[in-house]
């Protein structure tokens, strides 16, 4: 699988003219960290819990950031309400937002938009993409 930004595999569905088309292009994409993504977004039992900061923007062109999307993933955990890996921790909201402010200035800033729409709408703004049509595509991801 070719590595694209997860805000180009968004653009892409988006652009796609049919349904099934739509659907394809998320087969195509298939990953597990993709498929988190859209549950922690898509899933009303995760909610995040942390202040979006002022960030700026990366001026960086895509593929050349110091992280992306997919490799943040696996670390959102620390901005989701009542996470079982958070219990014991000390992450107070500073730290959050710190930890937030860092990675929403890593990020390409179409990643970054993304993720502040995840955290923010629990939506990523992108017509035709809804839970329904990702249980379709991916039948057995986290999504009621």
């Amino acid at each position: 699988m070719e590595a694209k930004l997860y805000s180009e595999i968004l653009a892409e569905f988006d652009n796609a003219p049919t349904r099934a088309d739509k659907i394809a292009v998320l087969h195509k994409n298939d990953h597990p960290r993709f498929r988190s993504f859209l549950a922690m977004v898509y899933n009303p039992e995760f909610k995040f819990e942390v202040e979006i900061p002022k960030y700026r923007p990366a001026v960086e062109p895509a593929g050349l950031n110091f992280t992306y999307l997919d490799i943040e993933v696996p670390k959102l955990y620390r901005f989701i309400l009542g996470h079982p890996k958070l219990e014991g921790s000390v992450l107070d909201e500073k730290r959050k937002k710190s930890l937030l402010t860092i990675v929403l200035e890593s990020l390409h800033k179409d990643e970054a938009e993304l993720l502040v729409k995840a955290i923010t709408k629990k939506d990523l703004g992108v017509k035709f993409l809804t839970s329904r049509i990702i249980k379709e595509a991916y039948s057995d991801i986290n999504i009621p």
